[in-house]
């Protein structure tokens, strides 16, 4: 974690400043240049909450004290009184984060540990390579629109967007729920991208901090979708531009009997789901699509996408115009469709 970072990290829940404390640092390349970061210390909060930052990366979810309880517990030396004050003034708030993200965080950790960038994995059938321009026609935007604009990538997964954002903008924020943030920080080689775990419902920045708000196929993997929306959208400036891409609803019997199969398997623990789908589901979906694509499939990208479809606990689909909704309900202007395919769309708007 570099430390011009700690000017933007603020508490989850109010927003206010956070006192850093350092408990270690070390040096990490990019492009060739040598960094001296935070590799290991704490943040507090006037709340009580301590978030941890352990290999560079800050731990800012609500539920950070018991994901990462042996970390603190060797470097805070009362961490068990805080936890019980924390437990005593927040149960329901640190329940609730803890109920909501636990499936979320296990499957997708799987899903992404399952790409291998060494062998150019593609990514929703797209190569690492063309990833700006996907980019760019989401945002419906061409590449100097980019130029000195703070962007952040909410549900940045693996983080190979996050670094490709960097490259246009100059400065880019990747926030991840999952254990994947790790990856993405330690492959990561562009300096101005930096990373994050957190809950995007509980994000930890100021209102109106970034020029740029970009959330890709992630919060209909949320609770509740819609307010999702309005907690990442808070953090856009005044003028500034939100593109979301989303599942919407599909007109297919193959496609609702997957939802019929996932109402099962997203309650299933997660390995017994991975070898059914192994067993199942995979040797059907990796053959039509090899003779239909005619091409040589990469079986980790399709276990990518059966598990995207079968292991979450949430997943919605939303309407065109319910999601036209919520940024008409937010004052936005110059709200469109961007992309669209089989699976989802895209859509923007500029805040007023």
């Amino acid at each position: 974690m570099q430390y011009e970072l700690l000017e933007y990290l603020k508490c989850p829940i109010t927003k206010t400043a956070l006192r850093f404390k350092l408990i270690s640092e070390s040096k990490k390349s990019y492009a060739g240049n040598d960094i001296m970061e935070i590799k290991e210390g704490l943040l507090f909060s006037e709340t009580g909450f301590v978030f941890p930052i352990i290999n560079g990366i800050p731990r800012m979810l609500i539920e950070s004290m018991d994901d990462y309880d042996l970390f603190l517990k060797k470097n805070l030396s009362d961490y068990q009184e805080v936890k019980r004050q924390l437990d005593l003034k927040f149960p329901n708030l640190i329940n609730y984060c803890i109920k909501k993200n636990k499936r979320t965080k296990a499957s997708f950790n799987l899903e992404w540990n399952i790409l291998d960038r060494s062998k150019k994995d593609e990514i929703w059938q797209d190569d690492v390579s063309s990833l700006p321009q996907v980019f760019m026609n989401e945002m419906g935007e061409h590449s100097n629109y980019f130029v000195n604009k703070h962007v952040i990538d909410i549900g940045c997964g693996h983080g190979i967007m996050t670094t490709k954002i960097a490259e246009l903008s100059n400065f880019a924020i990747g926030i991840e729920l999952s254990n994947a943030i790790e990856d993405a920080y330690n492959k990561n080689e562009h300096a101005q991208a930096w990373y994050i775990q957190g809950d995007l419902q509980f994000l930890p920045f100021n209102d109106l901090t970034f020029d740029i708000v970009y959330s890709s196929g992630v919060i209909h993997h949320t609770n509740n979708t819609e307010l999702s929306f309005f907690q990442i959208e808070s953090i856009l400036k005044t003028n500034g531009k939100i593109c979301l891409w989303l599942y919407h609803p599909q007109k297919s019997i193959v496609h609702n009997l997957s939802l019929l199969i996932r109402q099962v398997t997203k309650k299933l623990p997660l390995k017994l789901t991975l070898v059914l789908l192994a067993v199942f589901i995979f040797p059907v979906t990796f053959l039509i699509k090899k003779i239909r694509h005619k091409r040589a499939l990469n079986y980790r990208e399709e276990f990518i996408y059966l598990l995207d479809g079968f292991t979450p606990e949430f997943r919605f689909e939303i309407p065109h115009d319910i999601a036209a909704s919520w940024l008409q309900r937010k004052k936005y202007t110059n709200i469109a469709i961007t992309t669209s395919n089989q699976y989802g769309f895209s859509i923007v708007g500029e805040k007023t």
